[in-house]
């Protein structure tokens, strides 16, 4: 754990004009009005890196809303909280398997381009989950498949064990938390789960894959 970290210290710098040079943005900014963000809501940014979705959700959640972004990565964190802006929004560092918040406390938990880091993905389910209120949503998403993404992270040492989850086992860790999954779409250059805490009324998921 502490070398995966050190990955990511070790880029936080050069992360986001490395990782998103214009062709990479206009894909994530085609990508985020489908997480469905809405104006008042509060967000809890999971992973945040260095803060590449805060200016985005600030956007969103408008002057009533309040974004929460948090990264396990202290450098990361840093350069996150440039983008931040109090009281509306701000930046933790923290690890997602013990959340500092209190239960029922967000609309929409986002989990961008993170979720194959955790090293216990049932945990970080169940505590995005508890932070959820009832009828809140858990977005989890990428800019790549999961085959690509599979692929990229085999290029690196230090996270090339990290993988998303097959659909199935990724139903079972929602349902596992209290969550179930409405949809998600894995296919070239886009992955996009999303899933609903309770009450509801159980639904048929629609499962979106094509091959790469």
């Amino acid at each position: 754990m502490v070398e995966k970290v050190g990955f990511f210290e070790a880029r936080a710098r050069t992360w986001e004009e490395t990782c998103y040079p214009p062709e990479v943005r206009a894909r994530l900014e085609a990508l985020v009005p489908e997480f469905g963000v809405c104006a008042g809501e509060t967000v809890l940014d999971v992973g945040t890196g260095p803060g590449v979705l805060i200016p985005y959700l600030r956007h969103f959640v408008g002057p009533k809303g309040r974004v929460l972004a948090f990264d396990l990565a202290w450098a990361m964190t840093v350069e996150a909280r440039k983008k931040c802006e109090a009281p509306r929004s701000a930046v933790l560092q923290a690890d997602v398997h013990a959340l500092p918040c209190r239960e029922g406390v967000f609309d929409r938990v986002l989990c961008f381009a993170a979720f194959p880091h955790f090293v216990d993905p049932s945990r970080a389910v169940a505590e995005m989950a508890r932070v959820l209120k009832p009828g809140g949503r858990l977005i989890i998403a990428h800019l790549m498949s999961r085959e690509e993404l599979a692929r990229h992270h085999g290029t690196h040492d230090e996270v090339r064990r990290d993988v998303l989850p097959d659909a199935p086992t990724m139903a079972r860790l929602m349902a596992g938390a209290g969550l179930t999954v409405e949809s998600l779409e894995d296919a070239p250059g886009r992955y996009l789960l999303r899933a609903l805490k309770g009450p509801f009324r159980p639904i048929q998921p629609r499962w979106r894959h094509r091959e790469t």
